[in-house]
């Protein structure tokens, strides 16, 4: 007999000064870790004898999480949005220190969603079909700056500005 799906998935994330991996934690205590700062940049939660699936999720202090799935190598990986229509571009998120980019506020999502999207995918490795969600080419983003060279030319321009972002 195997292990239910949510006794192999662990966790991947820099906690404090180092990369951590260990058991995942439930849905409501990672929620916490990631909102808290404890988590540096975004959680990562996969199979221990596998990649996929895969989840990650990050937090952007006063618009919410991000949750973003993938339920195998062969799809794309999906967004759990908020609503059905996407805004423009507004808001700026930093995907690992390589790019800033600026993407629909539907894409933040409250705590209580992403429990219950979370909760689902630890017990089924699955997105939850009665959720909202959008595959990472179809939602509408902005690329702010990408890259070393891109990143100091902003930042320059940004000093420039006194501070201010050129948005």
């Amino acid at each position: 007999m195997s292990l239910p799906l949510r006794e192999v998935f662990q966790l991947s994330a820099v906690i404090g000064d180092r990369l951590v991996e260990r058991k995942a934690p439930p849905a409501v205590e990672l929620l916490g870790m990631v909102r808290r700062g404890e988590i540096w940049q975004e959680a990562s939660i996969y199979p221990t004898t596998a990649d996929y699936p895969r989840a990650s999720l990050s937090f952007l202090e006063g618009r919410g999480f991000v949750l973003q799935c993938y339920e195998d190598e062969t799809c794309l990986s999906a967004f759990l949005v908020r609503a059905d229509e996407l805004s423009d571009p507004q808001i700026e998120i930093e995907l690992g220190g390589q790019a800033l980019e600026r993407w629909p506020p539907e894409l933040f999502v409250p705590e209580a969603l992403v429990t219950e999207a979370l909760e689902w995918f630890l017990d089924s490795g699955k997105r939850k079909p009665n959720l909202r969600w959008v595959r990472i080419d179809r939602f509408p983003r902005e690329i702010v700056w990408e890259g070393e060279e891109g990143r100091k030319a902003w930042e320059e321009r940004r000093d420039l500005l006194g501070g201010e972002s050129d948005a």
